[in-house]
């Protein structure tokens, strides 16, 4: 099984470097898996512009011309992925946010429904839960439950009960993310990835606004690959959007 760890520190050796090394080795253990690290902090990986290119017409319709493409790429060829950031200020790190940035279209149309994901954060006191919970909306790509993991790396020397509690962790989410490789195939949507499809599915027949989206779920019934949706699921989903449509009145495209 590949691994693509994506790192977002600009330290490629610091803490969150050496949580993933540890990730590796925990995984090594279970079984037959290859590591592959990739820095941010190196990859030719330009400020994203909010030109909302990328969204409107298609990802190669953005105006930089970079790694974003390669780095996708790599995506799609592993088994899973870990994001990694250090906690900066109460969140992640400005490589791996300007990252989601760069990815934005695949929050509008996801792509990793074979992958697995994990996500992991290192800090130094505060602000873990705030980074995970960020890190976490990356589910919506397609990845389904992601997998948490937060070490905590004080300033000063860790008391051993830290360093015990840290391995506990570190060895405990690594068994988690291996059975999810493990088990592998499409998962079952479940009411939040549903109601994302719902609503992007929607969204996408303004085609005059949405072109990218409308081509992309144009062809796309129940989900965005085949599989049985729970009908109680799709009752209380169809009145969930249209409250949410009703408070998003005048957002909506104006007649004129």
């Amino acid at each position: 099984m590949k691994i693509l760890a994506i790192i977002g520190s600009p330290r490629k050796k610091g803490n969150s470097y050496q949580a993933t090394k540890e990730v590796e080795n925990q995984m090594k253990k279970l079984g037959d898996v290859e590591f592959e690290y990739l820095f941010l902090q190196d990859a030719d990986l330009k400020m994203c512009m909010g030109c909302f290119n990328c969204i409107s017409d298609g990802e190669n319709f953005c105006p930089l011309k970079d790694d974003r493409a390669k780095i996708e790429k790599k995506m799609v060829e592993s088994n899973g992925i870990i994001f990694v950031s250090p906690c900066y200020c109460q969140n992640v790190s400005g490589l791996m946010k300007n990252f989601i940035d760069r990815m934005a279209y695949v929050f509008h149309r996801p792509r990793f429904f074979q992958q697995r994901g994990m996500i992991l954060s290192t800090t130094a006191g505060s602000g873990l839960n705030e980074t995970l919970d960020y890190l976490e909306k990356l589910h919506i790509w397609g990845f389904g439950k992601m997998i948490k993991l937060g070490v905590i790396h004080p300033p000063w020397p860790a008391s051993e009960g830290l360093k015990k509690k840290n391995r506990e962790k570190i060895k405990y989410a690594s068994l988690k993310f291996f059975k999810n490789l493990k088990k592998g195939g499409l998962s079952k949507p479940n009411f939040t990835e549903y109601v994302h499809f719902r609503f992007m599915k929607f969204m996408s027949e303004m085609k005059e606004y949405m072109p990218a989206d409308h081509e992309f779920y144009k062809e796309m019934d129940e989900y965005f690959y085949p599989t049985k949706i729970n009908l109680l699921k799709k009752y209380f989903v169809s009145l969930m959007m249209k409250i949410v449509l009703f408070f998003m009145k005048d957002i909506g495209p104006q007649k004129v």
